[in-house]
């Protein structure tokens, strides 16, 4: 999902799904019914939260070798998703299997 440059990661359970929002310092997770719209409630939660998205969102940059890149669009062509959704999601997957504090701006 993606929603005014902010991309969610949402995981389905047995009665709801759960959804995550991570920017460079804040991940922000809620829980949505199945009886209700993932993508409306999304849209709904970062219109709600914009401003603290934004005032907690910092810019990140990095450099890979041509190779690494190469590899990368070739994965993230042949798995037919977004660039942003890609990269959102490695970020959630470090994040987690790091157990970094997201309530700093470390990244």
């Amino acid at each position: 999902m993606k929603h005014l440059g902010f991309v969610g990661k949402s995981t389905e359970y047995i009665g709801y799904t759960h959804v995550e929002i991570i920017n460079s310092s804040l991940r922000l997770s809620f829980n949505v019914p199945l009886t209700n719209n993932v993508e409306e409630t999304f849209k709904k939660i970062v219109d709600n939260n914009y401003d603290l998205l934004m005032s907690t969102s910092a810019e990140m940059s990095f450099e890979l070798e041509n190779e690494t890149l190469e590899i990368l669009e070739k994965v993230i062509r042949e798995q037919g998703i977004e660039t942003e959704e890609f990269i959102q999601n490695t970020l959630i997957k470090f994040i987690n299997q790091n157990g970094l504090d997201t309530t700093k701006s470390n990244l």
